[in-house]
């Protein structure tokens, strides 16, 4: 059963691989890059299928039955191998996508110089360094930097396996150097860059997949690059930042801050919205439109909204249920709190006790009562706001919200420089279980 993908610049094989298609490497074409001989793609499928022919393609007679059909495409002997399944396109589009995603000639020069340079520290210069340098005048050694253009050159003049040029001693050395990428985890997509740079723009960069075709990887008719990019994005939302969508700088800053101290273990993994430096306006609507944007540009992080547990949050929680968010996508409002089961509150009915949990939680409940006491030793209250007809209810908001802001930042401080975590940060550790949980379910 196949099971071997080859790339080629012309003639000439530059990488092959083994089992499924190689998904960073299919991001370089699209699916207008296509080709495939159509008779054989589609007796392989049907092979693969377990289905029987249409019709006996040793005997041309029974064509006449299959007037669309053309029996020179049934010539499979005849089928060159270049021809028969796979991707194409030109040195000119491969380099103008592989620079749009970052892979860039030059910085494939500077990443294995960089590689070359730390191995010459550990094992000190060797043979290739004592080189004099082409062209060089006067002349000087060969440098890291030289080995990665020479080693790259060198693979390029080689030449197609069946009528590889004699190089000399320096382009062989630098080319048993070069194996070192080949075979490690430097992205390949890195090294064409490489290799492409300076290279014939209308020369063709193919990617031979008909082996993984004819062993059942994927039918012809797949789209197989859309399928690479969407596995693409499946990795980067498990293995890239997880990205947090708060109400505003405040709440984005300090619990960036509060993460560190109560999860050190998992706060690297979370990445909050930069507002200080963005100047990005705040506000539950803005966290509903930022949700929809990322979604729209295609994200591929996971993302969470993290919304005040409070009628405005709730609301907002309505709306975008109206909406299909990409499944690694989550939305969710802070979680309740007991002390708030009963919070003095301030309204047109006067004052009273009220509950508070998803009607007016904001971020600075959530560092411990003692947080929320004001300059006369007692909470501060929440008055009651604008009706929110959506969810039937009123909004709440602290009074006094830039003193208490104050005393979190400098609670958030004080543990910093090594106070112990009491339990007034109970709260905020049930936050970070929040995030856990939304982040594990996406």
């Amino acid at each position: 059963m196949g099971s071997t993908w080859h790339l080629f610049l012309e003639d000439l094989q530059i990488f092959e691989g083994k089992w499924d298609a190689p998904a960073r490497l299919m991001t370089v074409f699209q699916e207008e890059d296509k080709y495939m001989h159509r008779g054989w793609a589609s007796k392989v499928d049907r092979g693969n299928a377990g289905l029987p022919e249409p019709f006996d393609f040793d005997d041309p007679e029974t064509y006449r039955d299959y007037p669309d059909v053309d029996p020179a495409d049934y010539q499979f002997d005849s089928v060159d191998a270049d021809e028969r399944f796979g991707y194409k396109t030109t040195v000119a589009t491969a380099t103008a996508r592989l620079d749009l995603m970052g892979f860039t000639a030059e910085r494939c020069r500077r990443e294995m110089t960089e590689r070359f340079r730390d191995q010459t520290a550990w094992d000190g210069p060797d043979n290739v360094h004592e080189h004099v340098a082409p062209g060089s005048d006067p002349a000087r050694k060969v440098t890291d930097y030289d080995i990665a253009e020479i080693a790259l050159q060198a693979y390029l003049k080689r030449g197609p396996a069946y009528m590889e040029t004699k190089l000399s001693e320096l382009d062989e050395l630098c080319l048993d150097k070069l194996e070192f990428f080949f075979e490690g985890d430097l992205d390949h997509r890195l090294l064409i860059a490489g290799l492409l740079h300076q290279q014939n723009p209308q020369a063709t960069l193919r990617l031979d997949l008909s082996d993984l075709l004819s062993g059942g990887a994927f039918k012809s008719t797949d789209e197989i690059s859309a399928q690479a990019l969407q596995e693409l994005r499946e990795e980067m939302a498990s293995t890239g930042p997880i990205i947090v969508l708060t109400e505003g700088k405040f709440d984005s800053r300090v619990l960036s801050r509060a993460l560190k101290l109560v999860r050190p273990d998992i706060a690297g993994y979370f990445k909050f919205l930069d507002f200080d430096t963005t100047r990005a306006p705040g506000g539950t609507d803005k966290v509903v439109a930022n949700l929809k944007s990322f979604a729209a540009a295609g994200v591929m992080n996971r993302v969470i909204g993290l919304l005040d547990n409070d009628t405005a949050g709730r609301e907002a929680i309505k709306k975008l249920k109206e909406i299909t968010l990409p499944k690694h996508y989550s939305v969710c409002l802070l979680p309740d709190l007991d002390y708030a089961r009963s919070y003095p509150t301030l309204g047109p009915s006067g004052e009273a006790s009220d509950n508070i949990n998803g009607r007016a939680c904001s971020l600075e409940f959530y560092f411990g009562l003692n947080s929320l006491q004001g300059p006369n030793g007692d909470p501060v209250r929440v008055q009651w706001k604008a009706f929110k007809e959506l969810v039937d209810d009123y909004q709440g908001e602290l009074s006094n919200k830039p003193y208490v802001q104050a005393r979190i930042d400098a609670l958030l401080t004080s543990a910093e420089a090594g106070d112990p975590l009491d339990e007034s940060w109970e709260a905020m550790r049930l936050i970070a279980q929040t995030l856990i949980d939304n982040a594990q379910t996406h």
